[in-house]
């Protein structure tokens, strides 16, 4: 008995150019932007994953342990930041952009990347004969070239019918030997980043990291409720360490202080003007007053700023926000507005979610969902 096939795939070997409108697109391509992606492109959907990395040197968390290896990351065991990110980029790889014909009507499906800053973010109408409802087009605008003083920006704009934002945040770091007028995070903040991403330098989250200074002394450097919190994981890990405010004062209650202080854990309010290290290890801080303060390992909490500048204020957005400017969503990662409904269309996952752990493998799991959603939302009936 002879069988006929219902479906078609295009020579994923040839080049195919992309859709005019996007079934999803993605913005950011670390584990949630690059799961969501994945997820979405294994239903058949076409899927937009934008990439700020080779534009504006931004990455996520995880890139910046470069040298360290994860240990609590699904499917990847004892992989470091840079390795991890090319995992990614071959997993969205094997599933590039087709065309697949399924019972005679032909569409396109699978993963394009782009390299681009995202500038903003505008809803559009849904061209006839689109899936979606109308309304649910999202107009991306995005700079696809190194960003330079001076130099016009280089703007392309891509259209889809819902978008997945797994853009993340930016961690604020402290003002410890910043080069001025530099244009870029990475740029005036260089010394600071010479010394992350290795086992003795600078960390940044004490869940991830901690398991590195087993029984050693830690320097936190945070003040407020962002040094307490580092303090108190720090005891899974060690009894040792010091809080660092870097001029600002403690800012804790009396109850708070009392629990260091009977924890031996000490405080010192003076400014960090300069780093002691040897290569690209961080031994120690110079304070203000010329003191030297060794310790073996260093942990820094300013807060964070979330990565959703575009979208703005005046193009209509205001979506449902926590304290942090992360964003709120519902079950299926959908973003809340400040009504409580979800916005149509429009998705979080990753670190830029509200009230999730900063893990990754919190990140792949809220990717799956959102990008399942998103390609859910395109269903004809």
């Amino acid at each position: 008995m002879s069988e006929t096939r219902a479906a078609h795939v295009h020579d994923s070997s040839v080049p195919v150019e992309p859709p005019d409108v996007f079934d999803v697109a993605v913005i950011g391509s670390g584990p949630a932007g690059a799961q969501a992606a994945v997820s979405a492109a294994h239903q058949m959907r076409s899927v937009l994953v934008v990439e700020a990395g080779g534009v504006s040197q931004r990455k996520g968390r995880a890139f910046w342990n470069k040298s360290v290896d994860f240990l609590d990351v699904p499917v990847f065991p004892g992989i470091t930041g840079p390795k991890l990110s090319q995992a990614l980029v071959a997993w969205m790889g094997a599933q590039p952009g087709h065309v697949v014909t399924i019972s005679g009507v032909s569409r396109h499906s699978g993963i394009w990347r782009r390299a681009g800053m995202v500038l903003r973010v505008t809803r559009g109408e849904a061209p006839d004969g689109a899936t979606a409802p109308a309304g649910y087009l999202f107009e991306i605008e995005a700079s696809t070239k190194a960003l330079k003083p001076g130099v016009p920006l280089t703007v392309e704009r891509f259209r889809a019918r819902s978008l997945v934002i797994a853009s993340g945040f930016e961690d604020v770091w402290p003002d410890i030997e910043v080069t001025e007028g530099a244009d870029r995070l990475y740029q005036s903040h260089r010394v600071m980043f010479r010394y992350a991403g290795n086992r003795k330098g600078w960390h940044v989250c004490i869940r991830c990291d901690g398991h590195l200074h087993v029984d050693e002394h830690l320097a936190i450097v945070a003040s407020g409720d962002f040094g307490w919190h580092v303090a108190r994981g720090a005891q899974d890990f060690t009894a040792k360490a010091t809080i660092f405010t870097n001029g600002e004062p403690p800012a804790l209650s009396e109850a708070r202080l009392a629990v260091l202080k009977e924890r031996g854990i000490a405080i010192e309010t003076e400014p960090i003007v300069a780093h002691i290290g040897r290569g690209n290890d961080l031994l120690g801080l110079r304070l203000a007053s010329g003191r030297e303060v060794m310790a073996d390992g260093f942990f820094v909490d300013y807060g964070l700023k979330a990565n959703r500048e575009y979208l703005r204020p005046e193009d209509g957005w205001d979506p449902k926000v926590d304290d942090e400017g992360l964003l709120v969503v519902d079950d299926d990662g959908a973003v809340l507005g400040q009504d409580d409904e979800p916005i149509p269309g429009l998705f979080a996952a990753g670190d830029i979610v509200s009230g999730e752990y900063n893990l990754i493998a919190t990140a792949f799991g809220l990717g799956q969902n959102a990008g399942l959603a998103a390609a859910d939302m395109m269903r004809a009936w």
